[in-house]
């Protein structure tokens, strides 16, 4: 699987599971909201909505029935009672229920109390449902303390001192531990007096305040009801505190349900906000290591420092001590493989580039040393003969003539051939090629090599090709200097028992297309070094001691004018059993005169 594959699936692996807990997340504040908003409610009016919860919490057992244990205790925090009663008015069970409450209702008698008919110390609520093919009738009661306050009030109030009510001290002692207050008001609004009243109660009523904190009592906390006297014009207010609301008596400016949904909201924020930064810290652990890890690798690399950098162990930082990728470079495995070659070619590189300078050094050393020394000769020649106190014969002339034009000619040889190598590294075209009889024209150009000296006599064979008359179009002065060179290279660096076989093969003869000139020698073959540098320029350098009359560089030239004439050369060697080097062409149309019948081997 290929980078930008793994990169995508893990991209989109951690965007769904990133998207995921978010959801998780807003899912759980949804369902917490909403929890609250029931407990909220529950709390506010527990007479309706309490009730019905415990209906459809409840489980019938051997026991009994059972209600949930956080209802009940709810019940028991707004100071009230529960009651379960079977269809003939019996209590089945109860929780928290005063002695003076009845254990057994008549059908008007409950309904009278419910209904307030009948004075009664509670207030009830009754709650009737169908569940599970039983009939529940839940009866709630709370304490009743506003109710005779106000028949007392109605009856003629109570008497005030000082902006002080005064009520009996059993009523009062009732009133205090139900956390009820008294006010009296006057036709503006204004207090009289007051009992108990709390700090946050005010002390002035507008229409539209006494109306709203009659209606809302949940958002002022107290719940209130009021009494108007139409002979003296005053009001009687009587508070209770509302356990469910938990206020203060002033108005909040937030209500509980925009409250909670505040911090719904604002929690659910945060905790996206922490799994982004820890996904954030995750993906820079993950990915922006690696990353950074490259970038100071290909820094160092710009700096000549090619070694991938170490971790504190000396180890490579995207392996492991066994050599296996770290989990987090698994992804960018190719990447990094891509460095690492990078890196060792461009060393490769630098390598060769000293070494490169190094051989150039030692050939224009070794140059400058074959062009000092014929140059030596030529002077000192030309000062002999320009000397006046000798007088030379015609003999001698002729001598020191032939030696400076020898010498010359060699020097003449060495500056051709480095200009060759650079007018090659240009690219330059043959001026003219002409048509030319190949198999003819080899074997005239080997015999004359052959009768060279230096090569020794009988080394060069040449097998002709199955095919007469081998015409072909190429420019034969670089042709000569490319097979010349190759000869030269195969006898002056061999022993000097090796033979140089030299063959001419037609690649295609039914489409007449294509030709390899072939040289093998059976001499002691190459290694992979000298292998792999003997097409370059500088690498072997002059030999002086085994070809004084060459340049060093024949093997280059032999290289560049084939690959300039639209061949290429190629080379197989064995350490100790010999050479062989091919020139091809293999788009080279070949004209034919007549056929052989057999190929012809020939010595030249």
């Amino acid at each position: 699987m290929n980078m930008r594959r793994q990169l995508t699936i893990r991209f989109i692996l951690q965007l769904g599971i990133a998207g995921t807990i978010v959801l998780l997340m807003s899912a759980v504040t949804v369902v917490w909201m909403l929890q609250k908003f029931n407990e909220i409610s529950i709390t506010r009016d527990f007479a309706s909505v309490g009730l019905e919860k415990l209906v459809e919490s409840s489980e019938l057992g051997a026991e009994g029935i059972r209600f949930d244990a956080s209802l009940l205790n709810q019940v028991k925090e707004n100071g009230g009672w529960l009651q379960s009663l079977d269809e003939l008015g019996q209590v089945e069970s109860s929780y928290n229920t005063p002695a003076d409450v009845p254990k057994h209702y008549g059908p008007g008698e409950l309904v009278a109390y419910w209904t307030e008919k009948q004075p009664f110390a509670y207030h009830l609520a009754v709650w009737i449902q169908q569940k599970d093919g039983r009939l529940y009738t839940l009866v709630y009661g709370a304490p009743n303390y506003i109710g005779p306050v106000l028949a007392q009030v109605k009856k003629g109030g109570f008497p005030a001192r000082d902006g002080r009510l005064i009520l009996p001290d059993a009523l009062g002692y009732e009133l205090k531990r139900g956390q009820v207050y008294v006010q009296l008001l006057d036709q503006e609004g204004t207090e009289l007096a007051s009992y108990n009243k709390p700090d946050a109660i005010p002390e002035y009523y507008s229409v539209q305040e006494l109306a709203l904190r009659t209606i809302y009592s949940e958002r002022y906390g107290y719940i209130i009801q009021s009494s108007y006297n139409e002979q003296t014009k005053q009001t009687w207010i009587v508070g209770q505190k509302n356990i469910g609301a938990g206020g203060s008596g002033k108005q909040s400016l937030i209500p509980a349900e925009a409250q909670i949904v505040i911090v719904g909201v604002i929690a659910m924020f945060a905790a996206m906000l922490i799994l982004f930064l820890l996904l954030s810290l995750w993906q820079a652990r993950r990915f922006g290591a690696p990353l950074l890890h490259m970038l100071v690798w290909l820094d160092a690399i710009g700096n000549a420092v090619y070694q991938e950098p170490l971790d504190r162990k000396g180890l490579p930082r995207s392996r492991l001590p066994s050599g296996k990728w770290r989990r987090r470079y698994r992804v960018f495995a190719d990447v990094i493989t891509s460095i690492d070659k990078l890196s060792a070619a461009l060393q490769r590189e630098q390598e060769m580039r000293r070494q490169t300078e190094s051989w150039r050094e030692e050939w224009i050393a070794g140059v400058t040393h074959d062009l000092k020394t014929p140059l030596s000769s030529i002077t000192g020649y030309a000062h002999l003969l320009a000397e006046p106190k000798y007088e030379w014969s015609q003999a001698d002339v002729r001598k020191f003539s032939a030696t400076m034009l020898e010498k010359s000619a060699h020097m003449d040889m060495l500056i051709s051939d480095l200009a060759m190598t650079y007018r090659l590294k240009t690219g330059i075209l043959p001026p003219d090629i002409e048509e030319v009889e190949l198999s003819g024209w080899l074997r005239d150009t080997l015999k004359l090599a052959a009768d060279d000296p230096l090569f020794g006599k009988e080394r060069i064979r040449f097998q002709a090709s199955t095919q007469k008359g081998v015409w072909v179009q190429l420019y034969i002065p670089w042709l000569e200097r490319i097979v010349n060179n190759i000869a030269a290279n195969a006898l002056l660096h061999n022993a000097p028992d090796t033979v140089l076989s030299v063959s001419l093969i037609v690649a295609n003869e039914k489409k007449n297309e294509g030709i390899t000139i072939e040289f093998a020698d059976n001499g002691g073959g190459m290694d992979e070094n000298t292998l792999n540098r003997l097409f370059e320029r500088y690498y072997r350098g002059t030999d002086t001691a085994s070809s004084p009359n060459g340049s060093g560089l024949g093997m280059a030239i032999a290289k560049g004018l084939t690959e300039a004439m639209g061949g290429h050369i190629s080379v197989v060697t064995t350490l100790g059993q010999g050479t062989i080097i091919r020139l091809v062409w293999s788009d080279l149309i070949v004209k034919e005169s007549a056929r052989a019948g057999s190929g012809a081997s020939d010595t030249p």
